[in-house]
């Protein structure tokens, strides 16, 4: 196959089979988000409803904690491949565990429990999951084709995206959350066998540290040993602090309490509220085209900067108003304004980072997520206490001013480039 410019990655079948996998999972993980949300949402006690959907975010936040780190030192000493198979067969055993209590209507303490306790395990699978398919992209199309191809990663998960979020909605109306959750299972088969179809191969460095003793104290070093990299150095050390700053601000009242605000606020019904959150994937989609169009683009730490100004202005707007069109545009932005953020920053930081600690890196990285979602209780108490009509709009306000600081203050990032 003979490709030029962004679409060259695509000659390559490793990244082929990788781009696919990666496409499924980004299509299942607002299917299986929502779904959780709404589920709990319905056979939760009147008066503790909205503090038990924030848990959800916080079991998840604790499992990306608990497992992050660790799974970046694992993609740097195994082979990538292997452990990407293997997470995914563990998280199909997660989802149908999730989907037996759903289609049995296991709501009561004992069923939040074991949903609890399968969410925190399904979060920790992610967060290995993620960082290693991320240091694997560098591996199969080298440093040149690197930006190219996580621009199509990105095009290729926003093009499932805004169809999963239009059809979830559809889905639980017609199968129940039950069976709603029980088909993300198929995806994640054909992703698994995606992964088993590539030829990848780990380097003889990796190889050679595979064979060797890795307990738990070799394990601690070697997380210390990324920790140590990434707050000596500048650029990266900034940027991390940015998107963590942008998530843990904004993430909680647009994504993970976002169906809660569209359904209870906005006053949506269920089966109609894909209509309104698919437009954070619609904007998802155009950032990741225009990513994809401009891969050359060296100035990827102004590219970060314009990504969390767009996310912070769209929250705003998302809350300003409890309407329909106001979640529309807001979503519309949000996608926006995460796809540019979480792309530039993930091409610049690759770029910046050697092979032997970029699986690290990544993971400590997406850490970002797991900051934000742990930031969900807190602000589904204080939700709970003040309204969130009264609450998101003060969280919107402090986003904004927060990443408004550091990028007016840390000029590193704006100036960050990536070397042809």
């Amino acid at each position: 196959m003979q490709l030029s410019g962004p679409m060259a990655p695509l000659a390559n079948r490793d990244f082929r089979y990788l781009l696919s996998g990666f496409a499924i999972g980004q299509m299942l993980m607002p299917l299986q988000f929502i779904t959780q949300i709404l589920w709990v949402q319905h056979f939760a006690p009147a008066d503790i409803w909205l503090l038990l959907v924030a848990f959800i975010a916080t079991s998840r936040g604790v499992g990306a904690l608990t497992f992050g780190l660790y799974g970046g030192a694992l993609a740097d000493r195994y082979n990538r491949k292997h452990i990407v198979l293997i997470i995914q067969l563990l998280q199909i055993l997660t989802t149908m565990g999730i989907a037996i209590l759903m289609l049995l209507s296991i709501g009561d303490l004992f069923g939040f429990i074991v949903f609890f306790i399968l969410t925190f395990l399904s979060s920790g699978l992610q967060s290995i999951d993620g960082p290693t398919r991320l240091a694997v992209v560098p591996d199969v199309l080298g440093p040149e084709l690197t930006p190219a191809g996580m621009s199509l990663n990105q095009v290729a998960g926003q093009v499932a995206m805004p169809l999963a979020m239009l059809f979830t909605g559809i889905l639980i109306d017609s199968l129940g959350f039950g069976g709603a959750y029980l088909f993300s299972i198929v995806g994640l088969i054909i992703s698994a066998i995606c992964i088993a179809l590539m030829s990848y191969t780990p380097d003889s460095e990796q190889i050679s540290k595979s064979k060797q003793r890795y307990g738990i104290g070799e394990a601690l070093k070697d997380v210390k040993i990324g920790l140590h990299y990434a707050r000596n150095h500048n650029v990266i050390l900034w940027v991390i602090i940015l998107i963590v700053a942008m998530m843990s601000f904004g993430y909680p009242a647009t994504a993970s309490l976002g169906p809660t605000w569209v359904t209870t606020v906005v006053k949506v019904e269920i089966a109609n509220m894909g209509y309104v959150v698919m437009f954070w994937g619609i904007g998802s989609l155009f950032a990741a085209m225009l990513l994809t169009r401009y891969a050359s683009v060296r100035q990827r730490g102004l590219m970060v900067v314009i990504g969390a100004l767009i996310f912070s202005v769209s929250f705003v707007i998302f809350v300003s108003d409890h309407t329909p069109l106001n979640a529309i545009i807001g979503n519309f932005g949000l996608g926006v304004g995460m796809t540019t953020t979480m792309v530039s920053s993930t091409i610049l930081i690759q770029h910046l980072v050697p092979n032997e600690f970029r699986g690290r890196i990544m993971s400590i990285f997406q850490m970002n997520m797991a900051f934000a979602q742990l930031m969900t209780m807190p602000v589904a108490l204080l939700g709970q206490w003040l309204t969130l009509p009264i609450l998101f709009p003060v969280l919107a306000i402090v986003t904004l001013l927060l990443v408004g600081f550091i990028v007016g203050s840390k000029p590193q990032i704006r100036l960050a480039v990536v070397n042809p």
